[in-house]
Parts: C-alpha cells; structure tokens; sequence
C-alpha cells in the first residue's frame, strides 16, 4: 500500500478592516462596497458588480440624467439600507444566543424607524412595489419589460425620502 504524500496547503491572507472578508485577489477583480450590517455595527462586503440595480446606475438605466440617475439609485439604496435595518431581509440569520433580559436589539429606536419607513415605502410604492423591492433590496434583474415600472417605483420613493423635486 503507498503512503499519501503531504499536500503543501496554501494559505490565504485575509484582509484586516472587514471580518471574514474577501480575499485581496477577489477585491482586484471586483467593485466592493464595505458597508454596515446591522444595529450592532459589524460590517460586511457588497460585491457592486453582482447586483443587479448597482449595473443599472452604473449604465445610466435609471435615468438619463446623471443627477436623476443618482436620486433613484440613492433612493433604491435607503429602502435596502433600512430594509435590512429593520430585519427583514431574509438573508439575515437571527443570533440564537441566550440573552437574560429582553432583547434591546429587537426593540431599538433605529429598528422601529426603519420599519416604519419601509411600511411607509410600501403604501407609496402600490402597484410597483415587487418590482422595486427585487430590484433594490434583493439585487435581482427586472428586464426591459418592467424597467418603466421600476423607474416610477424610484421616482416616487425619491420624493418619499428626499421630497419632491
């Protein structure tokens, strides 16, 4: 019977700023935005050429004026931002730990803000509101058939957030 050989196991330098972040290598190749998670102030990396609404501001989709572009980009990245915030993101995974008296991270002003701004986005949004929804908070692509709809969406989420134009 032959002997298995030791392997020589390359290992990976990990970047210092974000806990288990990308790799060196991986950030050369792609656009990443560091960005805060959740109330507790822990960080986490957004790959910007992976989503789907980051390629639709970059290529000017959203609007062909520049300012305009980037009203309904921000206005798509404060409903992700508080979406997440509140703790509706479904990618989220809830701390199991034991905590002894209730749990302060639950109720916090931020959370409770949040949420409310989201159901608020909700009723402004009405009949665009899935459609803006998969593409600012999840990232997914829309199509062509339903850009007009997302671009409404925004439009209206921007006076909603930042006021009327």
């Amino acid at each position: 019977m032959k002997k298995r050989g030791r392997t020589a196991q390359t290992r990976v330098k990990r970047d210092i700023g974000v806990s288990d972040g990308p790799t060196p290598e991986w950030r050369q190749h792609h656009d990443a935005l560091v960005e805060d998670r959740d109330v507790k102030g822990t960080k986490g990396i957004r790959a910007l050429s992976q989503n789907a609404f980051d390629r639709y501001y970059r290529r000017t989709e959203l609007a062909a004026d520049k300012k305009e572009n980037m009203r309904l980009y921000m206005a798509g990245e404060r409903l992700r931002a508080d979406w997440e915030r509140a703790g509706l993101d479904t990618r989220a995974r809830q701390s199991f730990e034991r905590q002894s008296a209730g749990s302060v991270e639950e109720f916090s002003a931020a959370r409770v803000d949040a949420h409310r701004r989201v159901q608020e986005a909700m009723v402004v949004l009405g009949p665009t509101r899935n459609v803006v929804v998969n593409a600012a908070v999840y990232g997914e692509r829309v199509g062509r058939s339903k850009m007009e709809m997302l671009r409404a969406g925004l439009s209206d989420l921007g006076d909603m957030y930042f006021g009327r134009r």
